[in-house]
């Protein structure tokens, strides 16, 4: 009898977690042609293939745009207990001929 309640137990836990999986916020304006995207993903990994998942679709956006993109910023969040890891990620979404793209590119990184 108590096999089967832990069995159950577990087994919930594990479906909350596959259901409850990524979130994003999306692509979200900041002003400027600035934009944002921040991810999370519940589970024991690291923070940089949640914020290689960000980068794909901050350039996916700019690719439907006719843009190209120009990270700016990124932040990784590690795991922590009772949090999940996460990153964001910040850029611009230039037009294919912006003197901006000739520069350096210079991305801030920050790790929490």
């Amino acid at each position: 009898m108590k096999t089967k309640i832990i069995v159950l137990a577990l087994s919930t836990v594990i479906m909350a977690a596959l259901i409850s999986g990524c979130t994003s916020s999306g692509v979200v304006p900041m002003g400027q042609n600035t934009y944002m995207i921040s991810k999370s993903v519940w589970g024991f990994t690291g923070p940089a293939p949640i914020k290689a998942a960000a980068i794909k679709e901050a350039d996916d956006y700019c690719k439907k745009q006719g843009k190209v993109l120009r990270v700016t910023k990124t932040v990784e969040i590690s795991i922590k207990f009772g949090s999940t890891p996460a990153a964001e990620v910040y850029f611009k979404a230039l037009d294919t001929n912006d003197p901006e793209l000739k520069q350096p590119a210079t991305v801030e990184e920050i790790s929490r």
